[in-house]
């Protein structure tokens, strides 16, 4: 599934990406970005594939085009980039079954232990131990979760 390059991409790569698009006008072809910043193609298309999930790009006949929703994210301060993405975090099916489980507990907490089991049921093939750190470090980044490791409690913002 294409959500799963979300494992393999920082959220620093992301604005990354944005911000030398943007640079382009907003139109470049994706081996001249690759160029431009040398990174291999192998490094630089997960990166592109979470900006398009997330609806900040598209790729179009080679080129890489910023969206509207791309340039907004662009132009919000640093906490409206983070609010835009928590928007957008809460469309993809992990983020919307990890928060639906984090908040059906009477406390509105899990311990991490608890969320990695939860995620070994419901997404069999992936791999917890990546997909929960990833969907922790997004999740915060989104001004959706919080996570406290002197207490291992994942809570929602």
């Amino acid at each position: 599934m294409v959500w799963m390059s979300i494992t393999k991409v920082r959220y620093s790569h992301m604005i990354g990406l944005l911000e030398v698009l943007e640079g382009f006008g907003g139109r470049v072809d994706v081996a001249k970005i690759a160029d431009d910043t040398r990174l291999e193609l192998d490094d630089l298309l997960p990166v592109i594939e979470v900006t398009e999930l997330l609806g900040f790009v598209m790729v179009d006949s080679g080129d890489l085009v910023l969206k509207d929703e791309g340039l907004k994210f662009l132009s919000d301060g640093a906490r409206g980039r983070k609010k835009r993405l928590g928007e957008r975090l809460l469309m993809l099916e992990p983020f919307k079954r990890v928060l639906e489980f984090v908040s059906k507990r009477e406390e509105k907490y899990v311990t991490k232990e608890e969320l990695l089991n939860f995620l070994m049921e419901t997404m069999p093939g992936a791999d917890s131990e990546v997909m929960l750190r990833s969907i922790i470090d997004w999740g915060r980044h989104g001004l959706l979760l919080r996570y406290s490791s002197k207490e291992d409690k994942i809570k929602l913002t």
